[in-house]
């Protein structure tokens, strides 16, 4: 007796339909396949000349430090990004994560100011973050508001409370050596910023791939009707990929924290640009359905790289909007022309 379309279990629905970053279309049509891979490579030669563009512009650009530096200040959105990239995977957006970054950080500083050890106090960041994704995530699927409304809504909030903790005054003089590390430490030349995110993008990319969860992250974002008849439990991979962001920006929200020993009431604001910009020009579309994390990493040093080269290059910051602006465009627009 033939088997129906609702007897395939979901995991193998899901790994028979969707592949991180390679869709069931893409192998079924040779030319889109081309495509697909034409624009990927396009997408890394735009950041080796970028690369290249710097290098033979500034004698400054190559040296050890000033690569380290490049790296440790990607670190903070990047960390950021790896999150929403789960997000976006799923044709949802999330607008809230720089106030939860925010939030996050005046929670742990918080307590810190009030005498709480570092991990204990790191932790109640964390479970700030988590909470703030959890509130997101349950707003959408239980109450039907969509991702944009609720997480603006929740933007506003989440920053609110920050403010009103602060009372618009920064809190500062809250560091001690030991949470100093986590924003400042260096293992041998490696900042240990660096080493965290670096530790995170493996446990995140092996989710990603090697889980039933990471498949139906994508299945969700590919076609969320037919994920569902399928028996993904659409609504629990929502929250959690809120969940998920919402920790990645307390633990950016956190390492910033104790970079800057201080946290002022608009700590994170524009992150969530810097986020999705990161996302979007690494090759995630906002369609969801596929995407990359290798992607999202090397988007979130392109935009840290421009940032040090115009600097190094005595050019007026400013203009790395533009840049990012320009670069988005162009990334949505080959996106849509390889879905053609």
């Amino acid at each position: 007796m033939t088997q129906g379309p609702l007897s395939t279990p979901p995991e193998e629905m899901s790994k028979s339909t969707v592949e991180p970053g390679q869709s069931a279309a893409v192998r079924r049509n040779p030319q889109k396949a081309l495509w697909r891979r034409v624009e990927n490579m396009g997408f890394y030669i735009v950041f080796v000349a970028i690369l290249l563009f710097f290098s033979l512009a500034s004698p400054f650009f190559l040296t050890t430090t000033n690569l380290f530096d490049v790296l440790r200040q990607s670190t903070f959105v990047l960390v950021v990004a790896l999150g929403m990239t789960f997000v976006i995977m799923t044709a949802g957006i999330d607008l809230s994560v720089g106030a939860i970054l925010g939030l996050s950080a005046g929670i742990t500083s918080w307590l810190l100011l009030r005498g709480v050890p570092t991990a204990p106090a790191v932790l109640g960041g964390l479970l700030t973050g988590t909470a703030c994704g959890l509130v997101n995530g349950l707003i959408i699927t239980r109450l039907g508001v969509t991702d944009f409304i609720a997480t603006l809504a929740t933007l506003s909030v989440f920053r609110g409370i920050l403010f009103t903790m602060t009372m618009g005054v920064p809190f500062a003089r809250f560091a001690n050596p030991s949470f100093s590390f986590l924003g400042r430490g260096m293992l041998g030349p490696v900042p240990v910023p660096v080493i965290i995110v670096t530790i995170l993008f493996f446990v995140l990319a092996y989710t990603l791939r090697q889980t039933a969860f990471g498949r139906h992250v994508l299945a969700v974002g590919s076609n969320r009707e037919a994920a569902h008849l399928s028996g993904v439990r659409v609504d629990r991979i929502k929250v959690w990929v809120y969940v998920i962001s919402g920790a990645c920006s307390a633990l950016a929200g956190i390492m910033l924290a104790s970079r800057l020993s201080s946290v002022p009431p608009d700590l994170g604001t524009g992150y969530e640009l810097s986020a999705i910009a990161a996302v979007v020009i690494g090759g995630t579309p906002l369609a969801g359905g596929r995407g990359s994390l290798l992607g999202t990493v090397i988007g979130a040093v392109m935009i840290a790289v421009i940032s040090n080269g115009l600097i190094l290059l005595n050019v007026n910051p400013f203009y790395q909007y533009v840049i990012n602006g320009v670069l988005i465009v162009i990334a949505v627009a080959l996106s849509r022309q390889g879905k053609r």
